[in-house]
């Protein structure tokens, strides 16, 4: 029997640990979730056919988060590989050029800064294309997180249209959104075809 597909999901102090919805639903589809903490894990799982990042308050472990050069390099070699990636809510600004005065990723053409703060209101979202994630015209409904601002929120391929404006990043080996849409047994399927691993 072949081992089961790794997806590494970010956990630890700042970012939330993988959610339940996601964890049963890598269950369900054969997949494995291995959680890796952004400031101490030297390098994601060798195997790892994805990498998720989800909300959080990353902006106290900024100083550790940039510290951790390793762990960076190795997310920028899975998207050079071509293995799909997706952030939501705070879990953006790992991706972004710098939170704050701290370098992050820079696999995003942003800098991000702390929130407001607050509950915003959840949003409908319509998909503006394919990605990782959904495919385009794909409605959603999800809640912006308020642990970070951008001070761009949209690339030239966005994730999503809401009231008629762009918002976030998608491309085949990218979803990167303030947003954050409740996970499902679908939204997992897209992700393991993104990384090639599904029949």
């Amino acid at each position: 029997m072949s081992p089961r597909p790794v997806v590494a999901v970010a956990g630890g102090p700042a970012l939330l640990d993988p959610p339940r919805p996601l964890r049963e639903a890598l269950t369900v589809l054969g997949a494995a979730l291995q959680t890796v903490d952004l400031a101490s894990d030297a390098a994601l799982p060798d195997d790892a056919v994805a990498f998720v990042l989800g909300d959080g308050a990353p902006v106290p472990h900024a100083e550790g988060l940039s510290g951790n050069a390793a762990l960076r390099a190795s997310v920028v070699a899975l998207h050079r590989r071509g293995a799909p990636i997706v952030a939501e809510g705070g879990g953006v600004a790992y991706l972004t050029e710098r939170l704050d005065d701290q370098a992050m990723c820079d696999l995003l053409p942003a800098v991000a800064r702390a929130g407001r703060g607050g509950v915003p209101d959840a949003v409908e979202l319509t998909a503006a294309g394919d990605g990782p994630l959904h495919r385009a015209g794909e409605r959603r409904v999800g809640r912006p997180s308020a642990a970070i601002a951008l001070d761009v929120t949209a690339g030239d391929t966005p994730a999503w249209r809401l009231a008629g404006r762009p918002e976030g990043w998608a491309a085949p080996g990218l979803h990167a959104s303030l947003i954050v849409v409740p996970w499902t047994l679908e939204r997992v399927a897209h992700l393991l075809d993104a990384a090639g691993v599904r029949a």
